[in-house]
């Protein structure tokens, strides 16, 4: 970084450079969260990622077979083989 009217800025990660507005938002929001709430939200946050990239490495592996069971039960659908959800019934 450049020399400012302070002196030089320490380099830094550009770890967060770019977010979307409304992650911006959320991250103000949170700064008004008591801290031991903070730490609940981030965990959550956290073990969410995980998940999400857990299923993306697991999943990516099996995408033909997963394409062709999407295929299969779209096809049975469209024949009419597929009965309609019914929540009461679960």
């Amino acid at each position: 970084m450049s020399a400012g009217a302070l002196g030089t800025v320490p380099e830094t990660p550009r770890t967060i450079t770019v977010m979307t507005r409304l992650m911006q938002s959320v991250i103000e929001r949170l700064r008004a969260v008591p801290d031991a709430q903070q730490d609940q939200l981030a965990a959550f946050l956290l073990h969410e990622l995980e998940q999400n990239e857990r299923w993306g490495e697991t999943s990516a592996g099996h995408a033909d077979a997963l394409a062709k069971l999407v295929d299969k039960v779209l096809a049975d659908d469209d024949r009419g083989d597929c009965e309609p959800l019914a929540p009461e019934r679960l």
